[in-house]
Order: structure tokens, then C-alpha cells, then sequence
């Protein structure tokens, strides 16, 4: 009987020794699994961050190219600069 006892809590012992270990794993799981989400909101920003520079710099081009043309078909030599 007193085997029977012993071996109950050896594994008792193991039992909390995984759940331990589980609750570890798990924390180091939502770790990664935050800085990974982290990371993806800061390669969006930088993604966000270079297409508003490119829309900028269309904007540019259409307004260079608005007033290039209404140069062309006013008549003007030179297009009015905006600065």
C-alpha cells in the first residue's frame, strides 16, 4: 500500500511539474506572439509613413503637369512656378 502511495505522488509531483512548465510555455508563447504584433505595427506604420510620401509626391506631379499644360494651351512661354 504504501507503494501504491508513493507512486500516486510521484506523479502528482510530475503532473504539477508539467502544469508548471505548461503555464511557462504559455507565457512565453503570448510573449512572442506580442512582439510579433509589435512588429507587424511597425512595419505598417513605416508602409503607411512611405505611401503618404508617395501620394505626396503624385500630388506634385499632377500639379507640375496641371499647370504645364495650362501653360501649353494658354499661350505662356513659361509655366508659373508655385513654390
Amino acid at each position: 500500500m504504501n507503494a501504491i502511495v508513493s507512486r500516486k505522488q510521484l506523479l502528482e509531483e510530475k503532473i504539477c511539474e508539467l502544469e508548471t512548465t505548461l503555464s511557462a510555455l504559455k507565457a512565453q508563447l503570448k510573449r512572442e506572439f506580442e512582439n510579433e504584433q509589435h512588429a507587424a505595427i511597425d512595419k505598417l506604420e513605416e508602409y503607411l509613413d512611405e505611401l503618404d510620401n508617395k501620394h505626396t509626391s503624385l500630388q506634385d506631379f499632377w500639379r507640375i503637369l496641371r499647370d504645364e499644360i495650362v501653360s501649353l494651351f494658354s499661350g505662356n512661354s513659361s509655366p508659373a512656378k508655385e513654390d
